[in-house]
C-alpha cells in the first residue's frame, strides 16, 4: 500500500511497494556518491530497508546530512512537488511496526531542517517524548505517598528531583527540591532532557537504563562534547541546554 509520511519539517517521504513504481531516477542512500549527485538536476533519495542493516544507520545518516548541506550550498533542490506536497525520498520494504526503521525515518526528518536550532529543537522534543512515553501511566518509579522506590525508607519526597544548593560550599551545601518541579501537578517546567535520561539504581535493577548511543537521534547528530552536556546538564531548562549545544 502506498502512502505519504509527512515530516515535521514540512517535507514528505513516500512509502511505495517496489522499485518499479519510481517515477524518477533516485539516489540510493546506501550508495550515495557526491559526483553523481552534482550531475543530477532532480535529487530524490531512495531507502530500501531490505538493503540496510541497523548497524549501518548512523553512517548512512551522517553521510546524508553532509550531502544535504553540500547540495544546499550549491543551490540544487532536493525533492519534487506532488499534489502540493514536497517528496524528498521514497521508502520500500518499510515496516511501520519496526522501532528501528521508525527511528531512521525520524532521523531523516531531522536532517532536512534548515537551521541547526530547528534540528536540535526537533531532536530534543522527539527524544523527550520518547522517554516520557516509557514512563507515562506505568509508575515505574513505584511512587507511594510521594516517595519513589529508591527513597522509600528515607524522608526524601519527589524522587530524584533534588540537587545541592551552593555546591562550592562542600559539607555546608544543602539538598533542595529542584526549582523547576511544578508541585501543583508534579511535572517538570524545565523539560530537561538530561534529567529524563537519568536512571537511578532502583530503575536499573529493573532493567531500565537509557544510553545516548542507543538513541539514534542523539547518537547521530551530536559530537562527544555535546553528548557530555546532554548527559550531565541536569536541573537545566531546555533553552539553556539548546544554546549550549549550538555553541559547541
Amino acid at each position: 500500500m502506498e502512502y505519504i509520511i509527512k515530516m515535521d519539517n514540512g517535507n514528505c517521504i513516500k512509502i511505495i511497494n517496489n522499485k518499479n513504481e519510481l517515477p524518477f531516477e533516485t539516489i540510493n542512500v546506501k550508495k550515495i556518491k557526491l559526483v553523481k549527485i552534482l550531475k543530477k538536476q532532480k535529487i530524490i533519495f531512495l531507502i530500501d530497508f531490505n538493503e540496510i542493516e541497523k548497524k549501518e544507520y548512523k553512517k548512512i545518516l551522517k553521510k546524508l546530512l553532509s550531502v544535504k548541506n553540500i547540495v544546499r550550498k550549491i543551490k540544487k533542490e532536493i525533492g519534487f512537488k506532488e499534489n502540493g506536497q514536497k517528496i524528498i525520498a521514497y521508502i520500500i520494504n518499510f515496516d511501520k511496526n519496526n522501532k528501528n526503521q521508525k527511528e531512521f525515518v525520524s532521523a531523516m526528518d531531522a536532517i532536512f531542517y534548515n537551521t541547526k536550532y530547528e534540528r536540535y529543537n526537533y531532536i530534543y522534543d522527539t527524544v523527550c517524548n520518547y522517554l516520557d512515553n516509557n514512563f507515562y501511566g506505568k509508575n515505574l518509579c513505584n511512587f507511594q505517598n510521594n516517595k519513589c522506590g529508591e527513597k522509600r525508607n528515607t524522608s526524601c519526597t519527589n524522587g530524584c528531583c533534588h540537587h545541592f544548593k551552593n555546591k562550592v560550599l562542600g559539607p555546608f551545601s544543602k539538598l533542595v527540591t529542584c526549582e523547576y518541579l511544578n508541585k501543583k501537578n508534579y511535572t517538570c517546567d524545565a523539560k530537561c532532557l538530561p534529567c529524563k535520561l537519568f536512571t537511578c539504581d532502583y530503575l536499573r535493577s529493573k532493567g531500565i537504563k537509557f544510553k545516548i548511543k542507543d538513541i539514534l537521534l542523539l547518537d547521530v547528530f551530536f559530537n562527544s562534547i555535546q553528548k557530555y552536556f546532554i548527559k550531565y546538564m541536569v536541573f537545566t531548562p531546555k533553552e539553556k541546554i539548546l544554546k549550549t549545544l549550538i555553541k559547541i
